[in-house]
């Protein structure tokens, strides 16, 4: 039996935009906090795999020096690419009516209004169930630690891969758009799979740092005069920023 661990990246050292490619930082010190609380978990990990982006390796390999594990790097389990938008502040963005429309169609469904020059959600559903079918295909195929194959697995990532794979594993249709807007993948969160015959969800998105002050790395003035999109339901302004970045 194997268990698979999908820890998401800390909070970004960037203004509030939806970063997918844009490979933006996160402060060392979250990653330090971050990694001691995982490591705190005891969960016996035996390999780790990372996105290439910045914000996931950085921690990725702080961990595997941590336990002393290997850190291998998997392209395929970049965030989604959201194109010309991609890494923009919203500061920005919501300067233009025209672009700020096609943002809130996007947010109200995410298959029908894609963004300019982005990934489609249905590509990117395919290009993540393709890498986790291969991690799942490799299990027993990664590195001997001691005398036993290894089987507890980290992948440090990004909350729309984690959402995709979840998606995938409980039969939900992705394109459904309360599937993003209804559930929360927080920064710095834990998810918990267990592999065997069949795959079950332990655990979903256990925050392993104190919940910050929401408007802690946002300018409140910006946040409380900007009008966001009616359809992000119950989720407030401030909880929404903290889940893009």
């Amino acid at each position: 039996m194997a268990n698979i661990y999908l820890l998401r990246h800390g909070k970004v050292s960037g203004a509030a935009a939806l970063y997918g490619k844009t490979d933006v930082a996160v402060l060392p010190e979250i990653n330090e906090q971050i990694a001691e609380e995982f490591i705190a978990q005891h969960l016996n990990i035996d390999a780790v795999i990372t996105s290439p982006l910045v914000r996931c390796s950085s921690l990725a390999m702080l961990i595997g020096e941590k336990l002393q594990r290997s850190v291998s790097i998997e392209a395929q389990l970049k965030e989604m690419d959201f194109g010309l938008y991609d890494g923009i502040a919203f500061d920005q963005l919501h300067l233009d009516k025209d672009i700020w429309h096609q943002l809130e169609r996007f947010w109200q469904n995410p298959v029908q209004h894609p963004l300019p020059n982005a990934e489609l959600l249905t590509g990117f559903s395919y290009r993540v169930k393709n890498a986790w079918q291969a991690i799942i295909d490799d299990i027993n195929k990664l590195p001997v630690v001691g005398e036993k194959s290894a089987k507890n697995i980290l992948l440090v990532c990004h909350g729309g891969i984690i959402r995709m794979i979840l998606a995938h594993l409980l039969n939900i249709d992705f394109r459904n758009p309360l599937w993003y807007t209804n559930l929360s993948i927080a920064n710095a969160s834990l998810t918990s799979i267990e592999i065997n015959q069949q795959p079950r969800v332990k655990q979903i998105a256990k925050p392993l740092l104190p919940e910050e002050n929401d408007l802690k790395s946002c300018d409140k003035h910006a946040v409380s005069s900007r009008k966001f999109p009616s359809n992000l339901l119950a989720k407030s302004q401030s909880e929404y920023l903290r889940e893009l970045n």
